[in-house]
């Protein structure tokens, strides 16, 4: 048995040992750490993720885009630029449609039904219900 104390005392420095503890971070996001001033120089010169991870490659740290990407947003607090503002605040140009004019409509319209009487069978209403095939035609 030990001769501890049930009560053992809470060690006053806690507060240090918590505030000194290192963030836990994904193996791919640990291997990214030491070059993290690096990237965050790439970043200013804005280089693409793409770009970042093709520089790793050739300094043999292979991690994917996405991961260069997460690393920017999660540990470095990186945001991507937004959009040019000519872009963002134009606004859209909206045309009407306008209907055709009513003597184009009906000659249209007139034309259509013209060529469904000349053609009952194809473009006549369907009956409505289930189709049953009639049997004298099997």
């Amino acid at each position: 048995m030990t001769d501890k104390p049930a009560s053992a005392p809470i060690p006053t420095n806690f507060g240090e040992l918590a505030s000194g503890y290192p963030p836990k971070l994904p193996r791919k996001l640990q291997l990214l750490l030491p070059l993290k001033g690096h990237i965050e120089g790439l970043l200013a010169k804005r280089a693409s993720y793409d770009d970042i991870r093709t520089l790793l490659k050739e300094a043999n740290v292979i991690v994917s885009k996405n991961t260069v990407y997460r690393f920017c947003r999660e540990v470095i607090g990186h945001r991507p630029a937004p959009q040019a503002a000519t872009e963002i605040n134009e606004t859209p140009k909206i045309t009407p449609v306008l209907p055709p004019p009513a003597a184009a409509q009906t000659t249209i319209e007139a034309a259509l039904q013209e060529r469904r009487e000349r053609l009952p069978g194809l473009w006549g209403r369907r009956k409505r219900g289930p189709r049953i095939a009639n049997s004298k035609n099997l």
